[in-house]
């Protein structure tokens, strides 16, 4: 059994010194081993301290934004219509870093997915290496098991025979003898290898991992793309001024912030836990893996550092000298009996016990090269390189990611509340919009001035306005004293007609005081300006 090559060394990446260097204390604010010991509590508890971290930055953050909106909702104050344009701005400049954080995420959960297959491609070429053994090992068992029964047995019967030469019968009796002893012990020895695998499944093991593994990604995948969803939908609202939308995703934006941060906590204890674990890759797994072999037995493949002989490789040493006595005894068999005997059944077994040695030899050279520690050692080497420096990698990145988005959609709840607070604008009672959120008037644009509030919340119409009008009029022209000329009335716009008519016509003109007049009605030209009133009411209840 020889030393793991240069290329089987394995080294924690930088990133794995980095996070396993970081304090693992206890609630009494205690340091504690940091050695990888999922099945410790204490141990379980300090990275339950160091993810508490982002979580604690959540209450503190919902603390925060709870108290801003309970103080700042209620405060209904007029502000200019352009007072908000650089909240849009804002909100669209977070929108865009937040798109960038979640992309950041995003790669980083594909990159963690390609560094997991690929330790999920070696672990298979080592479940293809135990799947070796196990076979080689049953047909080993075979050969020298229960397809030597019938030939031994034919051959002994035809050693039974008398014979003259009782010396050379004695030769061939101990060869016999021997062939069966030694074939005993290659089936033993090969039922002593295969035994403590027979529990292993790699091979399903693997399955499930890669089942994991696929529903870790999309879960992923989908968790990131709801978040870029909610950046692109802001940036969207903010572009299109939509209040109601805005308001909406204020509170998507308040989900993905709490998921952001719950992620971020989940991903730091993972990413202490996996760098504590790849300090001894070797030694984690054959401590805690579900693996039922023993400890030494997996050390000793994994690290390939001979400290004492593995109980496979004595194994397989005492199956070889077995088959090689087998080999000695069936030649002294097969040189001698036939000289010695006649019977016809003797050479087809001589031949079947033959072949079953070859096939076990040829089994042995197979077991041979499947259980020397190198080759473990170099399939378990590239798993553990790409789990511990590209996962590693990619779930710090993650974790960078959704601690980046996490931030963000703080400071996009607080901007879009923000905003959604002091909009300058009001809901009439059919529930639509009087004006768009930071609408954007062109230069050339005039704004129509507000009216003040009426009584029941609605201007008057032309016509109702026309006839109040009317009523003040007739009211005033019954409290004025009754002349003859009071109600003096020309013809047209002349007020003080010619001498001619004045003199003639002043009596039948004077009958018509006060109820007909013909040209300008008496509103003393307050209908135009009613009429231009009345217009920019209606403009105003339009926008």
């Amino acid at each position: 059994m020889g030393a793991a090559g240069p290329s089987d060394e394995y080294t924690p990446p930088r990133l794995a010194r980095l996070l396993h260097a970081l304090p693992h204390i206890n609630v009494t604010l205690h340091r504690v081993n940091d050695t990888f010991a999922p099945n410790s509590p204490i141990y379980l508890e300090s990275l339950g301290i160091l993810g508490s971290i982002p979580g604690a930055w959540l209450i503190l953050t919902l603390t925060v934004l709870l108290i801003y909106l309970l103080t700042r909702c209620c405060d209904r104050k007029q502000r200019p219509p352009r007072s908000i344009t650089a909240l849009k701005i804002t909100l669209m400049i977070l929108s865009v870093l937040c798109c960038g954080a979640i992309g950041i995420g995003l790669f980083g959960n594909d990159d963690l997915h390609n560094a997991m297959l690929q330790s999920i491609q070696a672990g298979n070429s080592l479940a293809q290496l135990v799947n070796t053994v196990k076979n080689q090992s049953s047909i080993l068992e075979e050969a020298m098991g229960s397809r030597a029964r019938a030939p031994l047995a034919r051959l002994a019967d035809a050693l039974d025979a008398p014979v003259a030469n009782q010396t050379a019968l004695g030769t061939l009796l101990r060869a016999l003898s021997a062939l069966r002893n030694n074939a005993s012990a290659a089936t033993s020895a090969a039922d002593n290898l295969r035994r403590p695998l027979a529990a292993l499944n790699l091979d399903a093991f693997m399955k499930r991992l890669w089942v994991w593994e696929a529903a870790r990604w999309a879960g992923g995948m989908a968790g990131w793309c709801c978040g870029g969803a909610v950046c692109v939908a802001l940036l969207a609202a903010a572009a299109r001024r939509s209040r109601r939308a805005l308001l909406l995703l204020c509170v998507c934006a308040l989900g993905a912030l709490v998921a952001c941060w719950a992620a971020g906590a989940a991903l730091a204890a993972g990413a202490v836990a996996a760098a504590d674990a790849c300090q001894d890759p070797a030694r984690a797994l054959a401590l805690h893996a579900p693996h039922r072999l023993p400890v030494d037995m997996v050390h000793y493949y994994l690290s390939c550092k001979v400290s004492r002989e593995n109980v496979l490789t004595a194994e397989l040493r005492n199956a070889q000298r077995a088959v090689v006595a087998v080999r000695q005894a069936l030649a002294t068999l097969s040189r001698d009996a036939p000289r010695m005997f006649n019977d016809p059944g003797l050479t087809p077994a001589l031949g079947a016990l033959g072949a079953g040695t070859g096939e076990a030899e040829r089994a042995l050279v197979s077991l041979s090269g499947a259980l020397e520690c190198r080759m473990a050692r170099a399939y378990f080497v590239t798993a553990a390189r790409a789990a511990c420096d590209g996962g590693l990698q990619a779930l710090s990145l993650q974790l960078l990611a959704a601690i980046l988005a996490g931030f963000l959609f703080t400071a996009i709840v607080l901007v879009d509340s923000h905003a959604w607070i002091y909009i300058n604008t009001k809901r009439s009672v059919s529930g639509e919009e009087q004006a768009p959120f930071l609408s954007t008037g062109s230069a050339g644009s005039r704004t129509l001035p507000r009216p003040a509030p009426f009584p029941n919340g609605k201007p008057p119409s032309y016509s109702a306005a026309v006839q109040l009008m009317d009523l003040a009029d007739r009211d005033r022209d019954r409290e004025r004293p009754r002349s003859r000329l009071s109600g003096s009335a020309t013809l047209g716009r002349a007020s003080g007609g010619s001498a001619g008519l004045g003199g003639g016509l002043g009596g039948g003109l004077g009958a018509l005081s006060g109820s007909h007049t013909l040209g300008r009605a008496p509103h003393n030209g307050k209908y135009a300006t009613l009429s231009k009133q009345c217009k920019t009411l209606e403009s105003n209840d339009f926008y």
